[in-house]
């Protein structure tokens, strides 16, 4: 330890962790709202794929129809630009079908953005019957029939998460041994602070652990640590930010 940062010896346990084990505990604010984020997130995986598979076969069906009853087209550019995080080329088009002006536009392949650059023109393929259903005749709009199956995993996978997060910090706070504490670290990290700290288990042994917590706590501040006997590596401040242990 270092010798900077002495931990408490005249330290005692706040009152509501001496109660017998398991405490009772209830879930804070921020807790539930991890609770109805990880439902919220859980059931929406079900319209999340049933939209993006529809979607993968209205797109693969309009692909179908222009390959083999479109027409050609000598479009227009109107305007190119980049759109969204991922900086997705854009091509805004017009044509004329059956004497009427007809707009569109596409995400382009980044093989096909410098040629678009520099022409003022581009073909376009579109469905006689419905000149509204139309793409540039150079490429295909593009379809993953992979995508409806990894987007909804990860908003499962992200409920999980904070599901298995609930269910550790309620096992803390119900059946954690209290120790005294100290800081020895704090560093800014996104939304908070990642706070570092020792503390001395039941047995004098010395731990260390690591947290994050929403205000700074100087280096040198007495904590109060709750860890499982039976793995002190699993240890949090108290008290811990999605559980409140109930006071009588």
């Amino acid at each position: 330890m270092d010798p900077q940062f002495a931990i408490p010896e005249d330290w005692t346990a706040p009152r509501e962790l001496t109660r017998a084990l398991p405490r009772e505990t209830q879930l804070t604010a921020r807790g539930r709202f991890m609770l109805v984020m990880g439902w919220m997130f859980l059931v929406a995986t079900i319209p999340l794929y049933v939209w993006m598979h529809n979607d993968v076969v209205r797109t693969t069906g309009r692909n179908e129809l222009l390959r083999t009853q479109g027409q050609e087209a000598n479009g227009e550019i109107a305007r190119l630009w980049t759109e969204g995080r991922g900086h997705t080329p854009m091509v805004r088009y017009a044509f004329t079908a059956n004497g009427v002006l007809v707009r569109g536009e596409a995400a382009a392949p980044s093989s096909q953005w410098a040629s678009l650059q520099k022409a003022g023109f581009l073909p376009v393929r579109y469905l006689p019957s419905n000149p509204s259903i139309n793409h540039p005749a150079a490429w295909e709009a593009s379809t993953n029939i992979w995508l409806p199956l990894i987007a909804p995993a990860i908003l499962a996978v992200g409920a999980a998460v904070m599901f298995w997060k609930l269910r550790r910090q309620n096992q803390l706070a119900a059946e954690g041994v209290p120790a005294p504490g100290v800081v020895t670290r704090c560093i800014r990290v996104k939304n908070g602070w990642m706070v570092r700290y020792q503390f001395r288990m039941k047995d004098g042994t010395l731990a260390r652990g690591r947290d994050q917590i929403y205000r700074r706590q100087e280096p040198g501040t007495p904590v109060c640590v709750l860890y499982r006997a039976e793995n002190p590596g699993r240890n949090q401040l108290y008290p811990v930010c999605s559980y409140r242990v109930v006071t009588q």
